[in-house]
């Protein structure tokens, strides 16, 4: 779809980040949270490895002797050895250093997490969550279980990693840096994809649309034109599949989002979370309407967002369901 076409909807275009936010603002976030970082470097984060070198043992060279014209060529090569081993030891290699202490920061900061988060409700000073800590990694699909009776607990949570919520004491961050500092348009137009099951997606545009709307809103340049990048997502997400011919995938990427089924229209949400290539993808209950192979589908979709354009991603599905839970890399239990 060209840009012309796209600005040529009758309904007025509002920033896509604002309205989201304002729409969250009700139904989600809790009236009167504050927000207090108490944010530290990770002093104990994890250092880059050295040669321990007190148990290695090296030859010792060969004695010289008074003339060296005479010396033993066995033993000439020996000591050459010898030499060569102790030097290596003595240089480390600064690549290898490099990516040692490369790594060691990787580690120290991962892609998102929670330190310490409270959050109490403004009205009885209930701790809705008390002192969360959780961390989650570049290249590494998360399922976070939650009470499935306790919706506030779980709506709560949504909002904070979103960033739609701030917690009343401790952080939510992504890298080093308190999701708080971050503006909307830096967090949920750059840093973070957010699949949620209400206001998803706008129903009166087509699935090309839902996806220009969301770079458009970015203000992110993109090495294509937005139109052909909207295509080429759906065709990744197996929405528009690749065999068809150019008029049929066409002709399917125009249909407008209300008419399409269930497992179509999960698969636009994840081509729409990942439209402006995120660190981190965040999903809430994604196969909650799905049938169990539409969500098995969906889920292996979800899980393979890890391996972003031109990096490693996160992928964290808030979830009630331990299967859905259990179908990600690694599990976070909150239930207990």
């Amino acid at each position: 779809m060209s840009n012309q076409e796209h600005r040529s909807e009758p309904q007025e275009r509002t920033d896509a980040v604002e309205e989201l936010d304002e729409l969250m603002t009700d139904e989600s976030a809790e009236p009167g949270m504050s927000y207090t970082i108490e944010y530290d470097d990770d002093t104990d984060a994890d250092t880059a490895d050295t040669i321990d070198t007190t148990d290695v043992s090296v030859p010792e060279p060969a004695t010289a002797t008074t003339d060296a014209d005479h010396a033993d060529p066995d033993e000439q090569e020996a000591e050459a050895a010898a030499n060569t081993a102790a030097a290596a030891l003595d240089e480390p290699d600064e690549e290898d250093s490099a990516d040692d202490v490369d790594d060691s920061v990787f580690r120290a900061y991962p892609m998102f997490s929670m330190r310490g988060v409270t959050v109490a409700d403004a009205k009885t000073g209930e701790h809705i969550w008390n002192d969360l800590s959780i961390r989650c990694e570049a290249g590494t699909s998360y399922g976070v279980l939650v009470d499935a009776h306790d919706t506030r607990q779980h709506d709560t949570l949504v909002a904070l990693m979103a960033g739609f919520a701030h917690p009343t004491e401790g952080s939510v961050l992504t890298k080093s840096t308190p999701l708080h500092d971050l503006t909307p348009l830096e967090l949920r137009g750059h840093r973070i994809g957010v699949l949620l099951q209400q206001f998803a997606l706008r129903g009166d545009l087509s699935a090309a649309a839902n996806l220009a709307y969301v770079m458009d809103a970015s203000n992110r340049n993109y090495l294509q034109p937005i139109a052909v990048r909207a295509q080429e997502l759906l065709t990744r997400v197996g929405f528009a599949p690749s065999g068809d011919d150019d008029a049929t995938q066409d002709k399917r990427s125009r249909a407008l989002v209300r008419t399409l089924g269930a497992v179509d229209r999960a698969r636009v949400m994840v081509a729409r979370a990942i439209a402006t290539d995120p660190d981190i993808v965040l999903a809430d209950e994604p196969t909650a309407t799905l049938d169990e192979a539409d969500a098995a589908d969906i889920l292996d979709l979800l899980r393979a967002q890890v391996h972003g354009e031109s990096k490693r991603r996160t992928v964290i599905v808030v979830t009630t369901d331990p299967h859905v839970a259990a179908a990600m890399d690694e599990t976070i239990d909150l239930t207990h």
